[in-house]
């Protein structure tokens, strides 16, 4: 137990320390930097989503409830006011500092979902075997199966889907995006790329499978434009 303990203790401290610039955060979830700032630390309305103390760097966690809150607007398209009163009623009832990035997103998502929808009655998120319960969006499910959990919150993130080994996590190489048990950043891959190396080759040398690299090449494009 004390082992357990002082492990979530040490995760813990990786997943909230500060690890992302704004902009880098910003790519990372592909938000812009205005919304990653306001939704942060209400420096554009003064009144964050989050409730976050204002400051330069994004931690893991904060990273996380950034993409799942994007995930939500893009799939209910509601105001952020709705959003964020759904935020801090699921955080206060279920006691929890990030309940976007908790593990039973479908029971926080759930809880959005009703307040999101409490003034449409009938509304097509309602579970059709249980009136009473509410399903997640579709991209914001999407999102929960590519998180990884450990101690009940988000420990590692597949940002494009666990069935490629790019993960985002807060505990290897400072949470730069990597390639799953093997230590190589997307940054190495892609800048062997723009020197002149070919795909097959680079593959061959980390001894990754040419698919992983082509992913990784395309998503190093995305982030680190």
């Amino acid at each position: 137990m004390t082992a357990m303990r002082e492990q979530l203790t040490e995760l813990d401290g990786a997943r909230t320390a500060p690890l992302y610039t704004i902009p880098e955060a910003a790519r990372l979830a592909r938000v812009s930097p205005g919304t990653v700032r306001s939704w942060l630390f209400g420096a554009e309305t003064g009144e964050s989503l989050f409730q976050a103390q204002p400051a330069l760097m994004v931690s893991f966690l904060q990273l996380i409830e950034v993409v799942v809150a994007a995930a939500f607007r893009r799939a209910e398209r509601v105001s952020l006011a709705r959003l964020k009163n759904a935020h801090h009623n699921a955080k206060r009832e279920m006691g929890l500092d990030y309940p976007f990035a908790f593990e039973q997103l479908e029971v926080v998502g759930g809880h959005v979902v009703r307040i999101l929808h409490a003034k449409q009655p009938g509304a097509n998120h309602q579970a059709i075997d249980e009136p009473s319960s509410w399903t997640l969006p579709d991209p914001v499910a999407c999102v929960g199966r590519q998180i990884g959990y450990e101690g009940e919150l988000a420990a590692r993130w597949y940002p494009v889907g666990d069935e490629i080994p790019i993960v985002i996590d807060p505990r290897v190489t400072a949470g730069v995006p990597t390639i799953q048990d093997r230590g190589v950043s997307v940054h190495a891959i892609r800048k062997r790329y723009l020197a002149g190396q070919d795909m097959a080759f680079i593959a061959r040398d980390f001894r990754l499978d040419v698919n992983v690299v082509e992913c990784a090449v395309r998503f190093g494009e995305q982030v680190e434009a």
